[in-house]
């Protein structure tokens, strides 16, 4: 039985474990466990920054092929836009940038643009309860004074959700965040233990002893949300082998039924 199979991966680990599963098909819970636990986010994070973005176009606001200037002051640390010192990205170019390679130089000038506390506004009227941005990436002198970003696994259900079903911005936008989403390119958690070649819209995060990753699986027969935090390890690959077997029975799971 699949839960007993996840709740035995739990059990036997010393982390601190969260699981959400959601078959989207029958629109029912199947697993949960810590999902509504407010945890450090990490980069996922940049999905509710995301969903803000994308309103913002559809309100007609900003333009996806609008320029921005890309400050000193906003280049930090695993950014292709540092690694390339671009000087000005487009709007659309900040927001995959962000989610692709979970470019944190991106995510920084984008919360200049959009402004922290409307982001915090758009993460309250999608009644993500649990849902914070305090800090800009790779701020830790922010962590040092106690802001941090946090979220939990029924709050990024509620994104991945509504994006999947178009309801928190428009079809059109919903469709763009999607496809965004199956384009990032961090596949060492949820599809590590997967050889099939499956359709995944995911976002990962990682800190030193922490990774989250919050996704939805297209298979043939159903489509279903998965998210696993998985924090307190000694080291990162551990982490990463954990969110790999649960993800790897429900994915089993599911293609045997």
């Amino acid at each position: 039985m699949l839960t007993n199979r996840i709740n035995y991966i739990i059990k036997n680990s010393s982390a601190d474990i969260a699981v959400l599963v959601k078959d989207l098909k029958e629109d029912k819970v199947i697993f949960k466990y810590n999902e509504d636990k407010k945890y450090v986010s990490a980069s996922i994070i940049k999905v509710p920054i995301m969903i803000e973005a994308l309103s913002r176009v559809d309100l007609g606001e900003i333009n996806f092929d609008d320029k921005f200037n890309i400050g000193d002051d906003n280049k930090v640390d695993f950014s292709v836009i540092t690694e390339q010192d671009l000087k000005e990205c487009t709007f659309e170019e900040l927001i995959e940038w962000m989610i692709i390679s979970s470019d944190n130089t991106a995510t920084n000038v984008l919360i200049d643009i959009l402004g922290l506390e409307n982001i915090n506004d758009r993460i309250k009227k999608l009644n993500m309860k649990n849902t914070l941005l305090e800090r800009k990436m790779m701020d830790f002198k922010a962590i040092e004074y106690g802001r941090n970003n946090y979220t939990s696994l029924n709050d990024m259900l509620i994104a991945m959700e509504g994006l999947y079903r178009g309801v928190l911005i428009s079809s059109e936008m919903s469709l763009k965040a999607i496809d965004i989403l199956k384009n990032q390119r961090d596949n060492f958690m949820l599809k590590r233990y997967i050889r099939d070649n499956v359709t995944l819209a995911n976002k990962t995060g990682e800190l030193d002893k922490l990774n989250n990753d919050v996704g939805i699986f297209y298979t043939k027969n159903h489509n279903y949300f998965i998210g696993i935090f998985v924090h307190d390890v000694k080291k990162n690959k551990d982490a990463y082998e954990i969110i790999g077997k649960i993800s790897k029975e429900v994915y089993d799971y599911y293609k045997n039924i």
